[in-house]
């Protein structure tokens, strides 16, 4: 079951910052996934899916700020 739910995760977070899917993601068993090519601990995927989702969160807010920005912009203009 974590081993589902922690590729479901990745999957998600994966989908939302790159807009595709990666190429490979599979259970090996045991505890083990194969993702894009490289095997990993569902413990790694874990850590791999945090990362991710912690550069997708700064790219969230580097939108609202440039958004932020342009209001500000044209309120002056």
């Amino acid at each position: 079951m974590r081993v589902e739910k922690a590729m479901a995760r990745y999957l998600e977070v994966y989908l939302a910052l790159y807009q595709r899917s990666p190429k490979e993601l599979r259970n090996l068993g045991d505890n083990w996934v194969l993702v894009n090519g490289a095997r990993m601990a569902v413990e790694e995927l874990e850590n791999l899916t945090k990362n991710l989702n912690q550069e997708y969160q700064q790219l969230l807010a580097n939108k609202r700020n440039i958004v932020k920005k342009l209001l500000n912009w044209f309120s002056k203009a």
